[in-house]
């Protein structure tokens, strides 16, 4: 059976490191299964809440002065990834926060597959922008409430279905092999992105 995790981040300002959000929905056999999600307080030196950023989501500092730090919620989202692939739209900025927030905190990179619904829509559909609302819409999907972390996960997990569906697939490695995308790879020596084969 097919499993993998969806995932998205909101962070507090232009540090990668400044994890503010995050929010994980598990799709197994086609089907989200469980979720989860969390506000964290970022690092200390990565803590400052940009104007801009909070423009876009709407968190403030006063909003997480009580929320877990990333240690203690990387260990939660550790243990609900496991072993799975994770995906995400525009997954280089989704991964950048995991190896950026875990380097702040002196945690060793993980070893992760990651696959990345942007760059695979770019061989799906042709459209004039890939953002997560216009990729959403050309596969059909409601999707309202952008850069809420919740809302965002749910939609990337449910354009990776669509994309599976458009390359008449239902296995991550078959629809990667079907777009001609090759998986994206962080390992304690860095990174290899998600791209086009």
């Amino acid at each position: 059976m097919d499993s993998w995790v969806a995932i998205d981040f909101e962070t507090a300002n232009g540090s990668r490191a400044s994890a503010c959000s995050v929010a994980v929905v598990r799709v197994s056999g086609g089907q989200a299964t469980e979720a989860f999600a969390s506000l964290i307080r970022p690092p200390t030196g990565h803590d400052r809440f940009e104007a801009r950023n909070t423009a876009i989501h709407g968190i403030r500092r006063t909003d997480v002065v009580g929320a877990p730090t990333w240690r203690q919620v990387w260990s939660q989202l550790r243990d609900f990834i496991g072993d799975s692939p994770i995906i995400a739209h525009n997954a280089a900025f989704d991964t950048s926060v995991i190896r950026g927030a875990n380097g702040a905190t002196g945690i060793d990179a993980p070893p992760l597959r990651y696959a990345c619904t942007l760059v695979i829509a770019r061989q799906t559909w042709r459209l004039d922008s890939y953002t997560l609302p216009r990729v959403a819409r050309a596969a059909g999907i409601v999707f309202g409430d952008h850069h809420r972390a919740e809302a965002d996960a749910r939609a990337a997990a449910n354009v990776l279905l669509a994309e599976q569906r458009e390359h008449g697939t239902d296995s991550l490695d078959g629809l990667l092999d079907a777009a001609r995308v090759r998986w994206g790879r962080i390992h304690n020596a860095g990174y290899e992105g998600c791209r086009k084969r």
